[in-house]
């Protein structure tokens, strides 16, 4: 697992249509079960997790818990574009 992606539908979906794992998020239920699937798996050296935002709205906490781990892959907040921002202050 060199790469994965916690996102939305949308982030999901165009990450799996460039070869890339990609698990969509859209609930904080859905979030705990991706995390503990990954944690269950363990962790690859040199493995990046990147969260969308959105995501990590749902459950800071368990977000940052899992970049606390030692000896985990890198995890990364993909930052919200503008266009994003817009959509979800609607």
């Amino acid at each position: 697992m060199p790469l994965l992606v916690l996102g939305d539908a949308d982030d999901a979906r165009g990450f799996r249509l460039a070869g890339v794992k990609a698990l969509a998020c859209g609930t904080e239920r859905d979030l705990d079960r991706a995390i503990r699937d990954l944690v269950a798996a363990g962790g690859e050296p040199g493995s990046v997790v990147l969260v969308s935002e959105a995501v990590r709205r749902l459950s800071p906490a368990a977000i940052d818990a899992l970049t606390s781990r030692p000896g985990w892959p890198m995890v990364v907040v993909m930052p919200e574009s503008e266009n994003a921002k817009v959509k979800s202050e609607n």
